[in-house]
């Protein structure tokens, strides 16, 4: 199980979003299984890709601190990285619980599903 490459792909998706909004679609266009949930605090469930490109690409962060970053396989092909998140947005602090589940696909690992619950 590839539990370095989905904590670095996490990393990675939170480097693009502070970013650019144009470097965090690529990004995330090419992260994204065909099937996506997303599930943000206050905002009605997400079920297709380009309102997941949209909910999670839209604006830049300013800043960012991932802790407590645990892997955990659900299956062969199959798992889950959690953490806590502080970050900044329009120099708002926001801070929230994750969860990414990430499918091993032909061409490597996608995300299909995502949760941010606010703290």
């Amino acid at each position: 199980m590839g539990h370095e490459e989905l904590i670095d792909l996490e990393q990675r998706g939170w480097q693009a979003l502070m970013a650019t909004t144009a470097a965090a679609r690529k990004f995330y266009d090419g992260v994204f299984d065909e099937r996506i949930v997303v599930l943000l605090s206050d905002v009605p469930p997400i079920r297709t890709r380009g309102e997941a490109l949209d909910a999670l690409c839209g604006t830049a962060w300013e800043e960012f601190r991932l802790h407590g970053l645990r892997c955990v396989q659900l299956s062969e092909g199959t798992g889950v990285v959690r953490y806590s998140i502080a970050a900044t947005r329009s120099a708002l602090p926001y801070s929230a619980q994750v969860s990414s589940v990430y499918a091993r696909r032909r061409d490597g690992w996608k995300l299909t599903f995502h949760q941010r619950t606010r703290r």
